[in-house]
């Protein structure tokens, strides 16, 4: 999930779903591990009181984020919670 570039902006549809949403805006939080020059970065979001990880290590920690929000933003499409939420996760996951 972290080869490459990511294709998707899932930081900013995540915030602009909590915005949204009335929620705390997303905070997310790092762990960085390997020798200086080739570090590696697994990230975790907090949204709306749940944590979400990246699957995997990414080379840089702009895409460790970006694949935290993108799991945050497939579980809750998946699971809805409620049927609201739901909608408006699949919203912004629809391109325009």
């Amino acid at each position: 999930m972290c080869i490459g570039m990511y294709t998707g902006m899932y930081k900013n549809q995540l915030q602009e779903l909590a915005q949204r949403s009335c929620f705390n805006l997303p905070s997310y939080s790092c762990i960085r591990e390997g020798p200086d020059h080739a570090p590696r970065f697994k990230a975790t979001v907090n949204f709306n009181g749940e944590t979400f990880e990246s699957p995997s290590f990414c080379s840089t920690l702009r895409q460790a984020e970006h694949a935290a929000a993108e799991v945050a933003l497939n579980t809750l499409a998946n699971r809805g919670p409620s049927k609201a939420l739901a909608a408006r996760v699949l919203a912004y996951q629809r391109p325009s």
